[in-house]
């Protein structure tokens, strides 16, 4: 058969099923069965001849296509263990599984069920040992299959799944060519940004299921969903409105938030100890877990994220120390690690249990989970960013929008230093006293928050003071006795720990309109002062490009209007950008407007066919 032919005959195929809306019209098994069989071979083939792909965009295409298939295929996994249970295809006669496995199957007579015992338990024992699948991923996907499909009535039949508004979701991911930006192509590919995906329905739906009381619909008793948020609405509406949201950064971690909220309000998560613990020796390098309250935790991460900053001189400092030869002694090596909230684990894959420590008795926990953060989500795990750059000499001129790429813009290693001014002000609180009655773990992270806190100003070397910025309602500021607070890197404050640190820090107290323009206006001039680039970091939490997660101690301050063209510093027209999409902006890959003072960033088309402004709210406060 030509190419065209074969074009032509699956256009006709495709348009004919679309069209059929009545039971009278659809397919019988046999015909069903056979044009599934005939789609797996042409998928095999049409894989084969994809391989040989010399186009990079047929390749890019192929890719799209390839995403489109994957998902597809997850959810008739669901659908079709649903439907083995549905109609108790487990209790079949041993010789109906010989004649479906040997294609002689007559489906115009009626099937015939084993007379006695079955030769299967249940769906889950028919499907692993059909499909050779581990016994436990067949069950799984039964079990998903009552969350987002279909459950079992006392009957037997088929009825509403447990999370209804979730399985729209799923639902809506059945034709993956709706979503295509272009429907009129004969092979335009899937607009997978705004398709869902069944394997993150999938995935929202077991997190949910977990607060909910076991499932009894089956016994006769139905069950719905009624874990309900702070608002009284159900998790699930939330979750489903989340769903929805764009990128998949944002919406993955803001649905992992509301399900950590969830747990900490219903006193699910362990709270672990606090201290400083010996955990294993791998290969001669130490390794020690911290554990540490919120408002410490936002002094160690200000001290990360400054360490990291190549355009400091405090980071600049830090990573020429590191660059100095390490001892002989390999053993002496030690990396710490934070873990102020260890049941995140839900916000990343690679989230894992800490293996046993070696033999110590002073471990409190052996196995306890460590909060391993997302590559670029918090400060310290930036990906692909090599260890030990040299800094550049030099003072810092900030880059401004009329100006040519500097080098480090085209991807040079060395970046110039800050243009903060070279000395900073140690926070005057004092030494933290130390209790008289604390374990061992406890005592040592006194100390070590001790040395955190107090550095000798005496000392010629560039030590890194930490910044903390936080964030509070003005109406809260009246009722101290219950404020909460949220620092600049996102770590929660409790009441006590809020007005601890009002005592003692310094207070950045943007004033905000009912758009969420902060009112104050900036000097005219070119270069931005230090407190307007707090203050924008403070209005647009980070990088204004929508999923982007880099730390934004990292930010640079890019003018909305070029100065040269008549542009103001001011707040107003300050827009925060990661080094990567400042570049991209300048070369006009995205673009910059601005709606009620706000500065929003339009995606390239082929991103989002929409082209509607979007703001990032990966850091949202709220």
């Amino acid at each position: 058969m030509e190419m065209q032919q074969l074009s032509r005959t699956l256009t006709a195929l495709a348009d004919q099923m679309a069209d059929q809306g009545d039971d009278e019209q659809l397919l019988g098994a046999p015909q069903l069965l056979q044009a599934q069989s005939l789609c797996l071979k042409l998928m095999a083939r049409l894989s084969r001849q994809a391989e040989q792909l010399a186009d990079p965009r047929a390749a890019v295409a192929y890719a799209q296509f390839a995403e489109g298939f994957s998902r597809q295929a997850t959810r008739s996994n669901i659908i079709a263990a649903s439907l083995v249970e549905t109609t108790a295809a487990h209790a079949l006669n041993l010789q109906e599984f010989d004649d479906l496995c040997a294609g002689r199957t007559d489906f115009s007579a009626e099937p015939r069920f084993a007379a006695g015992r079955t030769v299967y338990q249940d769906a889950a024992n028919l499907l692993a040992n059909l499909l050779d699948l581990n016994y436990f991923e067949a069950s799984r996907r039964v079990d998903d299959a009552h969350l987002v499909h279909a459950r079992r009535e006392l009957t037997g039949a088929a009825c509403a799944p447990r999370f209804t508004l979730l399985a729209e979701h799923f639902a809506t991911a059945s034709d993956p060519l709706a979503a295509s930006s272009n429907a009129s192509s004969p092979w335009s590919p899937p607009d997978l940004h705004h398709l869902r995906d069944p394997r993150e329905v999938l995935k929202t739906a077991r997190a949910l299921d977990k607060f909910e009381p076991e499932d009894t619909t089956f016994d006769g008793i139905p069950t719905s969903a009624t874990a309900t948020a702070p608002d009284g609405a159900l998790l699930e509406e939330h979750a489903s409105a989340l769903l929805a949201e764009f990128p998949m950064r944002t919406r993955q971690k803001h649905l992992a938030t509301l399900i950590k909220e969830y747990k900490d309000a219903h006193a699910q998560t362990r709270t672990p100890p606090l201290g400083l613990f010996r955990g294993r020796v791998v290969n001669g390098v130490h390794e020690f877990i911290v554990r540490v309250c919120a408002l410490d935790a936002e002094l160690w991460i200000s001290l990360i994220a400054q360490a990291d900053n190549k355009r400091t001189q405090a980071g600049a400092a830090a990573r020429q120390a590191s660059e100095q030869p390490r001892p002989e002694q390999p053993e002496q090596s030690e990396r710490s690690e934070q873990s102020d909230q260890p049941e995140q684990s839900e916000r990343s894959g690679n989230s894992g249990p800490l293996e046993e420590a070696t033999s110590h008795e002073e471990s409190p926990e052996q196995g306890t989970p460590i909060d391993e953060q997302p590559a670029g989500e918090l400060p310290g795990e930036l990906p692909g960013e090599p260890p030990g750059e040299p800094p550049s000499e030099g003072p810092d001129e900030l880059w401004h929008s009329d100006d040519p790429l500097p080098e480090w813009a085209r991807g040079e290693d060395s970046l110039p230093s800050d243009a903060d001014p070279p000395d900073r002000t140690a926070p005057g609180a004092a030494a933290p006293a130390m209790p008289g009655s604390c374990t061992i773990p406890e005592r040592r992270l006194n100390a070590l928050n001790a040395v955190l806190r107090n550095i000798d100003p005496e000392n010629s070397t560039k030590r890194i003071t930490p910044e903390i910025v936080v964030h509070a309602s003005y109406e809260d500021l009246n009722d101290l006795a219950s404020l909460h607070g949220i620092t600049a890197h996102g770590v929660k404050l409790s009441a006590p720990e809020l007005r601890t640190m009002l005592c003692e820090a310094k207070v950045l107290s943007p004033i905000y309109n009912a758009d969420g323009v902060i009112m104050d206006i900036g000097r005219d001039a070119r270069l931005f002062p230090r407190w307007m680039k707090l203050a924008a970091r403070d209005r647009d939490g980070g990088c204004l490009v929508p999923g982007c997660t880099v730390e934004p101690a990292l930010l640079e301050f890019h003018h909305f209007k070029p100065w040269s063209k008549g542009g103001h510093t001011r707040l107003q027209d300050c827009c925060p950008l990661c080094s990567t999409h400042h570049v991209m902006v300048h070369s006009g890959y995205l673009r910059l407007v601005k709606i009620k003072g706000l500065p929003y960033v339009i995606l390239p088309r082929h991103q989002d066919p929409e082209q509607q402004p979007r703001r990032n709210s990966y850091f949202a406060r709220t």
